[in-house]
């Protein structure tokens, strides 16, 4: 008896070892794409959402994932410089996650990393537009309530101007690496808090489905 509670008191704590990994995981992303492409005014002019009707569900790999992430938030300057204006030069008050079938991550600009915030698959949970499920991720945008603080009754708008920002960047990325996106305000808030860990303060603005044309 006594080797057989050793052994299961073993195995408990193995799997809360690797459960509080599993927790901690960070996805180092390879470094986004950042020259060459087509032209700004192409883009523009080919800017459009995908059809939810035959949404593209292709996987989007890494590299195109961490390109998308950057244009949406990421260091174009060194140390303090992003590819979104952000109001008073403070650094980025809306937080970008991503989840997929690898579970769900929060953006680090800092890094170009993901780091784990659920094990959970969200993408049939999310919104109430059924293609959102086919998706290869859903991009979520989130205002950090902690940050635009000390704002006052300014904070609120520029964490929506921000998004506005940030949507319109992936957009253009996506048009130039092939890659379907599609502009949601219809989610599911529960579901963000939960799978993203946010603090009552923190507000989900809107969902950003892609995939691969």
């Amino acid at each position: 008896m006594a080797f057989n509670f050793k052994y299961v008191l073993l195995t408990v704590i193995v799997l809360c070892f690797a459960s509080s990994a599993l927790a901690a995981e960070v996805i180092q992303l390879p470094a986004p794409q950042t020259s060459g492409g087509a032209g700004i005014f192409d883009m523009l002019s080919n800017r459009a959402s995908a059809p939810g009707a035959s949404f593209p569900s292709g996987d989007v790999s890494h590299e195109e994932l961490s390109t998308l992430l950057w244009a949406a938030t990421g260091l174009n300057r060194p140390e303090r410089g992003w590819t979104v204006p952000m109001a008073m030069g403070r650094a980025p008050y809306v937080r970008v996650y991503v989840t997929g079938e690898e579970g769900t991550f929060r953006y680090d600009w800092q890094t170009n990393s993901l780091i784990r915030t659920s094990d959970r698959d969200a993408r049939s949970e999310i919104s109430g537009q059924g293609f959102v499920a086919n998706s290869s991720y859903v991009l979520i945008f989130v205002t950090d309530g902690d940050a635009i603080a000390g704002f006052g009754d300014r904070g609120e708008g520029w964490g929506a101007v921000a998004v506005g920002a940030m949507t319109q960047n992936v957009y253009l990325a996506a048009e130039a690496l092939g890659i379907g996106a599609r502009y949601l305000a219809n989610l599911r808030p529960e579901v963000v808090r939960e799978i993203c860990g946010l603090s009552p303060l923190d507000f989900p603005h809107a969902i950003l489905p892609i995939g691969k044309r």
